[in-house]
C-alpha cells in the first residue's frame, strides 16, 4: 500500500484527537474575538467544547483563560491578546498539516518532533498570554517569546492531557523511535509512516508496561490503537519487518501483553541508513525477550499448569530459606 494511503489510515486513527483539539482552538478563538469586541460571551462554559474527555482531567481555566462574566479588557491588554489571537488563528488555518510531520531523509527525528510540538504548544502559550494580559501581568520582554515557540517540556499536565496526536512520515534509515520517548506522556499518541526499507524491530524500544505499541506490516486500520486510553505509538513498516501488538490492557505478564507477534522469515545483516546491523539485532533481541514466553524443561513442558509453576519458580529466589 502506498505511503499516501498509510498516511490516511494514520490520520483516521488520530482523527478524534485532532477534532477535539481543533474544537478547543475554535472555541477559544471565538471567545477572544468576543472579548476584543467587548461582548459578554466570554463567560460561556468552556467545557462544552472539550466534552466528556476533558471533564475533571484538565484545568480548563488555564487553557481558555477566558472564564468570568466580565469581558471588558484594559487598553494595555489589547495588543498582547491580539497577538495571541493571531497565533490561534494561524494554528487553525493549517488544518491537518499541523499534525502531519514529514521528516526529510537525514534529519534528526527527535529534534523535528520537538520543534513541531513546540509549534503546537503556542496554543497553550496564547492562553497563558491572554490570562497574563487580562490580569495586568504580561511583560513583553518576558512573555512574548513563548508565542513563537512553546516547548513540550514547558507544558503542564493539563496541557499534555489535551495534546493532539501526530502522524510522522520518516525514511527507514532515520527511523529511531526511541528519540520520541521523552515526549511520551499522559495520553500522547504518535503514528509513524515509514518509507522504504526499515529496521525489523525498531519500535521495540518504546515498549513499556503502560504504553500501547503496534508495528503494522499490513494495511489494517489502527482500531485498537485509536481506542486505547493512554500513551500509544504505532508504525506502518515494510513487510520485511516484524509485526506485533503490545496491549497493556491485555495482561499484567509481559509476554501475554503481546496479542499478536509475527517475526520476519529472514533478517538481512546490513546497515539501513545510519542504523547498523548490531543496533538492529539489539532491537530484534529485545522484542524476542519481551514477547516470547520463557522455555521450560522436563515434565512441566507438556503440562500448562506445570509450565506456569516452572516459570514462577524460575523467577523466585529461595536462597535465603533455611532447610
Amino acid at each position: 500500500m502506498p505511503s499516501e494511503q498509510h498516511r490516511e489510515l494514520a490520520l483516521q486513527a488520530i482523527r478524534s484527537r485532532i477534532e477535539r483539539f481543533n474544537a478547543v482552538l475554535t472555541n477559544t478563538t471565538d471567545q477572544v474575538r468576543g472579548m476584543l469586541a467587548g461582548s459578554d460571551n466570554a463567560g460561556d462554559d468552556q467545557s462544552v467544547a472539550l466534552g466528556f474527555f476533558a471533564k475533571g482531567r484538565m484545568d480548563i481555566d488555564r487553557f481558555n483563560a477566558l472564564v468570568g462574566k466580565e469581558a471588558r479588557i484594559e487598553v494595555s491588554a489589547e495588543a498582547p491578546i491580539r497577538l495571541a489571537q493571531e497565533v490561534l488563528t494561524s494554528l487553525l488555518a493549517q488544518g491537518d498539516d499541523l499534525y502531519v510531520l514529514n521528516v526529510e531523509q537525514g534529519d534528526e527525528l527527535g529534534r523535528k518532533v520537538k520543534a513541531r510540538l513546540a509549534s503546537i504548544g503556542t496554543a497553550f502559550a496564547a492562553a497563558r498570554v491572554i490570562e497574563l494580559a487580562r490580569n495586568n501581568r504580561y511583560r513583553e520582554e518576558e512573555h512574548s517569546a513563548i508565542l513563537q515557540s512553546f516547548p513540550y517540556a514547558m507544558w503542564n499536565s493539563s496541557e499534555r492531557a489535551l495534546a493532539p496526536a501526530l502522524v510522522i512520515e520518516v525514511a527507514g534509515g532515520d527511523f529511531r523511535p526511541s528519540e520520541v520517548i521523552p515526549m511520551l506522556d499522559n495520553t500522547m499518541k504518535i503514528v509513524f509512516v515509514v518509507r522504504g526499507d526499515a529496521p525489523p524491530a525498531a519500535l521495540s524500544r518504546v515498549i513499556s508496561p503502560g504504553v500501547f505499541v503496534q508495528q503494522e506490516t499490513g494495511d489494517d486500520a489502527l482500531d485498537a490503537f485509536a481506542a486505547f486510553e493512554g500513551i500509544a505509538v504505532a508504525a506502518f513498516v515494510p513487510s520485511t519487518a516484524a509485526s506485533f501488538v503490545h496491549d497493556p490492557a491485555a495482561c499484567s505478564i509481559v509476554f501475554d501483553r503481546f496479542t499478536a507477534v509475527t517475526f520476519p522469515k529472514e533478517v538481512q545483516k546490513r546497515a539501513i541508513g545510519s542504523i547498523s546491523p548490531s543496533q538492529q539485532a539489539e532491537d530484534y533481541t529485545l522484542l524476542e525477550s519481551l514477547s516470547v514466553p520463557p522455555e521450560v524443561e522436563g515434565d512441566a513442558a507438556s503440562d500448562p499448569a506445570g509450565k506456569l509453576s516452572a516459570w514462577l519458580l524460575s523467577q523466585t529466589d529461595l536462597s535465603n530459606l533455611s532447610a
